[in-house]
């Protein structure tokens, strides 16, 4: 197994490519604990894992609170160490930045960028302890390419491409690996609309994207298409990466 026994902390994990990579990992043996600030939706996932039951753990964060976040940390004490954590937690907003307030863009930015400073530093003294550490970073295609009212998100997401970066260099004579996953149009709750209607259904989605191929795969798509990415930056596989980003987006990026 890819991650035999490896320790790895997810956060935002109760939905969505979270959830898809904590399954995964466990899948491939690793001891996960699962973290979202949405404490019931939490208790859902956690109850909804199969594999691996007796190597997952829960615990409720919300990635702007240290206090919270020691608290979490403090559910796997015993693990003595950490071997991977996948910084997953955000927020959607769709402000146009001539419309974005100051809360709202204060709030996308502390969960969204901050949040994942917030926890690797909490987690640096247990990540030291082990042999083969990597932190993972959730960014999206739109950390590269500017979209309609996506000010806020798109910002942060940029903003946690330099992190990881940053980090890598940072932290690589420790070698503690950081590295990124860049999703692209992914079913999973942010692709809803405001009016409820699921963005990958409507015509005009279909029209530029899909029929137009700007999406090469001619799909969108699935949590599930994520989580091989993360297992492999998490894993020995990729000892000599750091700094990096990968862009699972059916091939979105390639295109303009």
């Amino acid at each position: 197994m890819l991650l035999d026994e490896r320790r790895i902390v997810i956060t935002g994990a109760a939905r969505g490519i979270g959830l898809a990579v904590a399954g995964t990992c466990l899948a491939e043996g690793a001891r996960v604990l699962l973290t979202d600030v949405d404490a019931e939706a939490l208790a859902a996932a956690a109850d909804g894992l199969s594999a691996g039951r007796d190597r997952l753990r829960a615990a409720a964060l919300d990635v702007t609170d240290r206090a919270g976040i020691a608290a979490a940390l403090s559910r796997i004490e015993d693990w003595d160490g950490l071997d991977g954590i996948v910084n997953n937690a955000a927020m959607l907003d769709i402000s146009r930045a001539a419309d974005v307030s100051d809360d709202r863009w204060s709030r996308v930015l502390d969960v969204n960028l901050t949040g994942a400073l917030r926890v690797t530093q909490a987690a640096l003294p247990l990540l030291r302890r082990s042999a083969s550490p990597a932190i993972v970073n959730t960014l999206s295609t739109q950390a590269f390419f500017g979209v309609p009212k996506s000010a806020a998100y798109a910002t942060a997401k940029g903003g946690l491409y330099m992190l990881t970066r940053s980090m890598a260099v940072d932290f690589g004579s420790e070698g503690i690996r950081v590295n990124a996953v860049a999703p692209g149009f992914i079913d999973t709750r942010m692709a809803l609309m405001e009016d409820g209607m699921h963005e990958h259904e409507q015509e005009d989605f279909r029209t530029h994207y899909i029929d137009a191929g700007r999406i090469p795969l001619r799909r969108p798509g699935k949590p599930e298409d994520c989580a091989g990415a993360f297992v492999f930056l998490l894993s020995d596989l990729s000892l000599y990466i750091t700094g990096q980003s990968i862009c699972v987006d059916g091939g979105l990026s390639a295109t303009y």
